[in-house]
């Protein structure tokens, strides 16, 4: 397989892709570059490994009905949350203050010894009973953007987050670079509403202009058992997660937590799957995807470019996921898209240090 460089594409501004971090997410660019190339004006823009909806979100802001999933809960709110905003700033603070009073009473006799001690450490006790309150009216009310918004500024040593010092993306506390005797500060009662007004503010300084009128799906099922009914998905755009390289549960347990998933170890052995079980995932989705689209159809596929065992041999994953899929698809051509030392999720990690951008299309 030979590999094309992908062209330079230029950065682009769209404050939802900031909403709430998420490990391993694909660049703006490069989901509104592949759209760009290959997606056709009708049937839907189907990513199934969603993650943080970022294919979706471009998709959408292109013009595009979109459906996406993830088994992934975290990334499944806050795909909804991307995908369904509130119109404009005004209309999301409104909603906002609806559940102000309703919370700030809650709050009063609301008891927070039950809630596991690795969760306390990183929070001031009045802002944790803040915190569950407000996620208890946000979710049972289906307040999706408002709630990926509170999981946007749920932990970071920044003044406009919610948790003692600690790090963005992964939660791990910061007492050692920042100790409590040196900057108190740090570790003070923070207001809920305040800090998520301010967030809220933020999601829409460079908000692009949506259709509110285009269709927006958005499942939490397991791929490979997933058939979209009735629904033409003429382009298929993903990025599966691949050979436990990240580990998406783990790095986002504390907002699992706070959304009422506490058992992160089990989902992580789904959703970081072993090389085994990755290709027989694969295989199962492949079969399905197909299922949805008639010839001519475009399926991209960004994967690892690392080696694999595949058939006992040893392949770069490219090359077996295009064995996988020769039943059904065609293999029209492939791109390599370097990951400098800045978009790593972990910093000096030698194993991938480029993507491959993988375009079928359906036989």
């Amino acid at each position: 397989m030979t590999y094309k460089e992908i062209e330079h594409i230029p950065k682009m501004k769209n404050s939802l892709n900031a909403l709430s971090p998420y490990i391993g997410k694909m660049r703006p660019e490069l989901a509104s570059y592949l759209i760009n190339h290959y997606s056709q004006n009708e049937g839907y823009i189907y990513d199934p490994f969603a993650g943080s909806g970022t294919i979706l979100v471009e998709g959408w802001r292109q013009g595009h009905d979109v459906i996406g999933n993830d088994l992934n809960y975290y990334a499944y709110i806050l795909t909804l949350g991307k995908t369904h905003p509130y119109p404009n700033k005004e209309s999301a603070i409104n909603a906002l203050d609806s559940y102000r009073n309703r919370v700030e009473k809650k709050v009063i006799q609301y008891n927070i010894e039950y809630i596991p001690e690795w969760i306390r450490v990183f929070f001031d006790s009045q802002t944790l009973k803040e915190i569950c309150c407000w996620v208890n009216y946000l979710k049972r009310n289906k307040e999706w953007f408002l709630l990926s918004c509170l999981m946007g500024i749920l932990h970071h040593q920044r003044p406009g987050f919610l948790s003692y010092p600690s790090s963005h993306g992964a939660p791990y506390l910061r007492t050692s670079k920042y100790p409590r005797e040196d900057f108190p500060e740090m570790y003070q009662y923070r207001n809920v509403y305040e800090k998520l007004y301010s967030k809220i503010t933020r999601a829409y300084k460079d908000m692009p202009t949506f259709d509110f009128e285009k269709k927006r799906i958005i499942t939490n099922k397991n791929t490979g058992n997933l058939t979209l009914k009735n629904i033409h998905a003429s382009t298929i755009i993903t990025s599966p997660p691949y050979m436990k390289s990240l580990t998406y549960a783990r790095d986002n347990r504390l907002r699992l937590w706070f959304l009422g998933l506490d058992d992160w170890r089990n989902l992580d052995k789904t959703i970081s799957p072993t090389q085994m079980n990755f290709y027989e995932m694969m295989q199962k989705s492949i079969y399905r995807w197909s299922n949805s689209q008639v010839a001519g159809d475009k399926c991209v596929i960004v994967i690892g470019d690392i080696q694999s065992t595949y058939n006992g041999e040893k392949v770069s994953m490219g090359n077996a996921l295009i064995d996988l899929a020769v039943d059904k698809y065609n293999f029209i051509e492939a791109f390599s898209d370097p990951i400098p030392e800045s978009r790593k999720v972990v910093k000096g990690n030698t194993k991938i240090n480029k993507e491959s951008i993988l375009v079928l299309e359906r036989k």
